[in-house]
């Protein structure tokens, strides 16, 4: 039996709800939330897909360990995904990079299947001749992102844990006996360790702790929805094999993206009219129709460090400080292996293989990270 901490975590994304509903089984969790719900940010605006062959050598393992979760949800979780097959298309001067992605995924991703243009367009019928070859992903997933928090905000509270909403982190102190937060509207929150699960925040939230700083950049992204005005349920996710663009179906729609990544700060990130602008253009010089205007438009941030893996583990200046960020554009898929990994690193318990070896590769003292 591991010691009952009471751990209090900053920020209700997936990250911090995640990890949260693991160690209520073992510890009292508050998680303190700035917005007025959970998953406000980043995770309510994801692309809301899984993708094995995805990122780094990192990202890949970590989807790996998660893949089960979705697929076959444990007791206490609604349906969490269904399948969505994923494909990577090329124009004819983008055909080396179909190749490189085969040489890089293939031997750890058998199933993946290399397409002609004519077998792309007869999935895709909208996608214009200039396709003249890709790569398709038949284990890829669509995600319920509503029911993926939802379930573990359940878990949590069955637990006895506790999600403060609208609960903004002013003020951070170390006293003998633990952390002593103080919060915008007044109230003070004591515990025994605090998980930094702050998404584009953690920045502000460790520097309040008196924890090493690492440079963590928040990218925004853009999303739009458009009306195709043809049936495209049945349709793979598409990526453009160029980066610059990539569209899946969302009901009856299109959910689209340009793929930007601009550096930006902490914020209610909103779209930008010259990045919806370039996601029609490119989609619309892709496909064989013309979709005049957007249905609807919106932005989030996805934060990265130098080499685009994760920040988990104890700080290396602050010990009873945890890192939980980093997550880019992948902390839904991966999440049910790293809050399993963070749980037991804070319950001081033996890590499953698969995990004992990213460790290493995911702690936020590693070498090679650009800090302030």
């Amino acid at each position: 039996m591991t010691e009952r901490k009471h751990i209090v975590v900053v920020g209700a994304g997936i990250a911090g709800v995640s990890l949260a509903s693991e160690l209520s089984r073992d510890n009292d969790v508050t998680i303190l939330e700035a917005e007025l719900q959970p998953g406000y940010h980043s995770t309510g605006r994801s692309a809301a897909v899984f993708v094995i062959p995805f990122v780094n050598d990192v990202v890949h393992r970590l989807s790996v360990s998660s893949e089960r979760f979705f697929v076959e949800p444990p007791k206490g979780f609604d349906r969490l995904s269904q399948p969505l097959a994923n494909v990577l298309v090329a124009k004819t001067e983008d055909g080396d990079q179909v190749d490189a992605f085969l040489d890089m995924w293939s031997l750890r991703c058998p199933w993946l299947k290399r397409l002609t243009g004519a077998e792309i367009r007869d999935e895709v019928p909208i996608l214009n001749k200039e396709i003249v070859c890709g790569a398709r992903d038949e284990r890829s997933l669509a995600l319920d992102v509503h029911n993926i928090v939802e379930g573990h905000r359940r878990c949590l509270l069955e637990c006895d844990g506790s999600v403060e909403t609208l609960a903004r982190v002013v003020e951070i102190g170390r006293e003998a006996d633990g952390w002593r937060i103080v919060l915008d509207n007044g109230r003070t929150v004591s515990g025994d360790v605090l998980v930094n699960a702050a998404g584009a925040w953690a920045g502000e939230i460790a520097e309040l702790a008196g924890a090493v700083q690492v440079f963590l950049q928040p990218k925004r992204r853009t999303g739009i929805i458009v009306d195709p005005g043809v049936d495209s349920s049945t349709w793979p996710m598409v990526h453009l094999a160029s980066g610059d663009l990539y569209f899946k179906p969302d009901a009856t729609m299109l959910m689209v993206s340009p793929a930007d990544e601009t550096d930006w700060m902490p914020c209610d990130a909103q779209p930008d009219e010259w990045d919806v602008a370039v996601g029609m253009d490119r989609l619309n010089r892709s496909i064989t129709i013309d979709i005049e205007r957007p249905a609807r438009t919106w932005a989030g941030l996805r934060s990265f460090v130098a080499d685009r893996a994760p920040l988990i583990g104890f700080d290396a200046q602050v010990p009873s400080f945890f890192w939980l960020a980093g997550f880019g554009g992948f902390g839904v898929q991966t999440s049910p292996a790293y809050s399993r990994m963070a749980a037991g690193l804070i319950n001081g318990e033996p890590l499953p293989d698969d995990l004992e070896s990213l460790r290493e590769l995911v702690a936020p003292d590693r070498p090679n990270l650009n800090r302030d």
